[in-house]
């Protein structure tokens, strides 16, 4: 046994740093624990051909408890600023700066064609009329129970699966999980060319835990490479079994706050509620895996416009180049593949022949770039991010609400999922334990979720 803290903090990603963060002023004996040998989680970062690269969440989206934190901690950033679209299927790529101009060269039937461009433009008008700079806006609210597939029936199999596809790159989820909504941020947002929603940080996403993590309070200790095995209540307090680089130790907390993915959480809590249970059940959180490939493109300006392209019938859902428009100083462009569709592929970090498929499945979408690769970084995650459902939506004050002294915090506890909602709901909870422990308010947070 050791000394008695006042918070333990399971997960050093986002919401466990934030947590810690938003309390550093009341000098509590904060701990957080980390099973890898890194903070940062999901929004892990490497580097690739000379710059940073995102493996796992790409953006800071504006008006959210993520943006407010980069910019009180000085990160630096860019704006995402498409200015096209794409499309790959059956061996033809068509990225445009329009809707028509991207489908009409694809190799679909007339009647897709028409259907697709149909579907495209009023998910397009539904996103102007909902949505207000870069924000859903109070006029979203009707679609949070009606998923994506719902408005998918009639419209012909080869343009429903371009949709498909675009859906599960750009939400993790797919069509029959995530909810109308949120299609307006993961799948139109890209398709009217959003130019204010999105920031890129120019140092990758994990800049903004590692600074979290350097500006914490004097009382507060950061542990990484150490797993938590059980969660248990012990008397008035709560019971953390740990692995320390193989030692078995025992700690005790007056709180324990989980952070980490909901499928892990059962696992670690004992004797949760049935309540608890079942709705930890709707946060469904798959695997995903992702290929950044870095490439010369100069001489070849056209693939610095490239911004979001869905591909059909490749290896990943979906490409997004998180920096378009001129070609970089260095001439190399660095785009991420998103393979949610092939789920979580443990070992491909280290495999370079699953690799080079990847990479040459990249070369069927950009053929034009063989030869010009100079670089390419492969991650899996067992447990992305949670899916946008409506069922999921119905689960939330269940999802967030703390059982005794246990409090979860994390994206799948938030409406919005994705580490912005991670970031966002580290507030809410650091906001009861502060009312625990000193009564008072969250510097820079808010009891109410951003409209974002």
């Amino acid at each position: 046994m050791s000394e008695i803290s006042d918070i333990v903090v399971v997960g050093a990603g986002p919401a466990g740093l934030t947590v810690a963060y938003d309390l550093r002023d009341l000098d509590l004996r904060i701990r957080v624990l980390e099973a890898e040998e890194e903070v940062g989680g999901r929004t892990r970062s490497v580097q690739l051909a000379g710059a940073a690269v995102n493996t796992g969440a790409m953006f800071i989206y504006q008006g959210t408890r993520a943006e407010a934190l980069a910019r009180e901690l000085g990160l630096e950033t860019a704006p995402f600023h498409p200015t096209t679209y794409g499309v790959h299927i059956d061996g033809v790529t068509s990225v445009a700066p329009s809707t028509l101009g991207v489908v009409s060269q694809l190799p679909l039937p007339e009647e897709s064609k028409t259907a697709l461009v149909a579907f495209m433009d009023g998910l397009v008008g539904e996103y102007r009329e909902t949505v207000s700079n870069g924000a859903i806006t109070d006029k979203a609210a009707g679609l949070e129970q009606e998923t994506v597939a719902a408005r998918l029936d009639g419209l012909p199999q080869p343009a429903r699966s371009v949709i498909e596809a675009a859906v599960r790159g750009g939400s993790v989820g797919d069509a029959a999980q995530l909810s109308a909504k949120y299609a307006l941020r993961y799948l139109a947002s890209y398709i009217a060319h959003e130019q204010n929603n999105r920031l890129y940080p120019v140092h990758g996403m994990q800049a903004l835990p590692y600074a979290l993590a350097g500006n914490l309070g004097h009382a507060t200790t950061v542990q990484t490479g150490v797993r938590v095995r059980s969660v248990v209540q012990e008397g008035g307090l709560l019971q953390v079994t740990v692995d320390d680089h193989g030692r078995e130790r025992v700690l005790l907390a007056r709180h324990v706050v989980m952070t980490v993915p909901a499928p892990q959480v059962p696992a670690l809590c004992s004797g949760l509620p049935g309540w608890k249970r079942d709705a930890l059940q709707t946060a469904e959180t798959p695997g995903s895996t992702t290929v950044s490939i870095a490439a010369n493109i100069r001489g070849l300006p056209e693939f610095g416009e490239w911004s979001f392209v869905s591909t059909v019938g490749r290896k990943f859902d979906c490409i997004i180049n998180p920096q378009p428009g001129a070609v970089p100083g260095d001439g190399i462009a660095r785009f991420t593949c998103y393979g949610n569709s092939a789920g979580f592929l443990p070992g491909i970090e280290t495999d370079e022949r699953q690799i080079q498929e990847w990479v040459e499945d990249f070369l069927h979408v950009a053929p034009e770039l063989r030869g010009r690769i100079v670089g390419a970084v492969a991650e899996t995650w067992q447990h992305c991010f949670s899916v946008l459902s409506p069922k999921r939506n119905e689960a939330l004050p269940e999802l967030q609400r703390s059982v005794g002294n246990l409090h979860f915090a994390g994206d799948y506890t938030s409406e919005t999922a994705g580490s912005h909602g991670a970031y966002q709901e580290a507030g809410r909870v650091a906001l009861l334990l502060r009312k625990e422990f000193a009564g008072g308010v969250v510097a820079g947070a808010s009891e109410e979720p951003a409209l974002i």
